[in-house]
């Protein structure tokens, strides 16, 4: 509607301008949300990242790789290895790389979320994922860097919505760089970054078993991440110690919930926490067996649209049913469900609800209050939200199969 009375009144050249205006705006507001509470520091920053960055400098910069300085992978460290060498307040060097990656990860849901789309659309895409609350807090507010893995997994997310194939001739060699490659590729740098990309494997699954990717370009994977342990490795660090940094990150917390509301919110389990946690871990396996079963025996066209909705189905589930899951787990999601603001006002609420949920769980641990009773409310709310957007991935394959007929 915009689009057209922009149109009609000042023209269509006119209205190119206008799009640059429009976007710059939002780019210096988004700037400006975050800027204003980068002096803000939280128990993160203070008692692990700054930390970091001064054991770093302790040893001199790169030789701190050689050391076990905090539990994040070396991937990451390495930034904060880089960020050792200025001689200033780390706080503003780490917010600002979030926030810059902010501003890239807002592109890359603008071109996957709006794919196929008008651009008007796209540019509300772009403008969305900046202005949510919860993007705001991860980087401007909170210093986090949730971001970096999500722009991983959106971007192979989106080269999966098409062939990319590359084939390349150089001298006598010759070979062909095929979508898988690229999709795998993109994985791997996501879980370098951060053990939650496991949370998308159904939609690894599918893709293997309905588009014949080559089980060899899995490889990848574990390449990519072997790659970022390098530096490190040759800094002095134990090759078994970079291997087993995610193992030793799942044994740091012991809490069934972390104000993250899920099905551990409805009640104490009393001594059995090992027993009902055993129990939900092997629910959610077969749930995804029987996810990727089912899809496996559908037709499915492998729209951006039908990749977010079962990238925000897998994320919800998964994190709904394992333990120890922290309030940032479901940044993924909370970016993916962005597309169901184009899908009619029956769906518009399902990201509204799911931002709101993660922005009340943040506050938690960002301002120590909480509204009485929320987390049961909250788990609630996320089964609704598990129910609706299972039942519109499930809609989606009865239609794709339906026009294929």
């Amino acid at each position: 509607m915009l689009e057209k009375i922009l149109c009609k009144k000042i023209g269509k050249t006119d209205w190119e301008v206008m799009d640059v205006i429009v976007v710059l705006i939002a780019t210096a507001i988004a700037w400006y949300l975050r800027v204003i509470f980068i002096d803000l520091k939280f128990p993160d920053y203070t008692i692990c990242l700054k930390p970091w960055v001064d054991a770093f400098r302790q040893y001199g910069g790169f030789a701190g790789l050689g050391h076990e300085i905090g539990n994040y992978t070396p991937a990451y460290m390495h930034i904060l290895m880089l960020i050792s060498y200025f001689d200033t307040e780390p706080l503003y060097l780490i917010k600002g790389v979030s926030i810059v990656l902010d501003f890239v990860l807002a592109i890359v849901a603008c071109l996957l979320i709006g794919k196929g789309k008008s651009k008007y659309q796209k540019i509300l895409v772009y403008i969305f994922v900046l202005m949510l609350p919860t993007v705001i807090t991860n980087s401007g507010v909170w210093g986090q860097c949730d971001n970096i893995y999500t722009i991983f997994i959106l971007s192979a997310l989106l080269c999966a919505t098409t062939d990319i194939s590359k084939k390349i001739a150089w001298k006598k060699l010759a070979f062909t760089i095929g979508t898988d490659d690229i999709v795998m590729f993109l994985l791997g740098c996501a879980f370098s970054f951060k053990l939650q990309t496991v949370f998308v494997l159904p939609v690894v699954a599918i893709l293997f078993i309905k588009k014949s990717y080559r089980l060899r370009t899995l490889l990848w994977i574990p390449f990519v991440y072997c790659i970022t342990l390098i530096p490190s490795w040759i800094a002095g660090r134990g090759a078994v110690d970079l291997l087993t940094i995610y193992f030793r990150q799942s044994q740091d917390f012991g809490e069934l919930q972390l104000e993250f509301p899920n099905v551990y919110s409805f009640w104490q389990f009393d001594g059995l926490d090992k027993e009902i946690s055993t129990i939900c871990l092997w629910f959610c396996g077969l749930s995804l067996v029987a996810l990727v079963y089912y899809l496996y025996q559908k037709k499915i066209v492998f729209s951006a649209r039908f990749l977010c909705s079962l990238t925000t189905f897998s994320v919800l589930l998964i994190t709904y049913l394992l333990p120890h899951m922290h309030d940032r787990y479901a940044y993924i999601a909370e970016i993916t469900s962005m597309h169901y603001l184009f899908e009619g006002k029956k769906k518009m609420w399902i990201p509204v609800v799911m931002n709101l949920i993660a922005l009340e769980s943040y506050s938690e641990t960002l301002l120590w209050f909480s509204f009485e009773g929320f987390n049961v409310i909250g788990a609630l709310l996320r089964l609704l939200l598990l129910f609706v957007v299972g039942m519109d991935v499930l809609e989606q394959t009865r239609v794709r199969e339906d026009k294929c007929a």
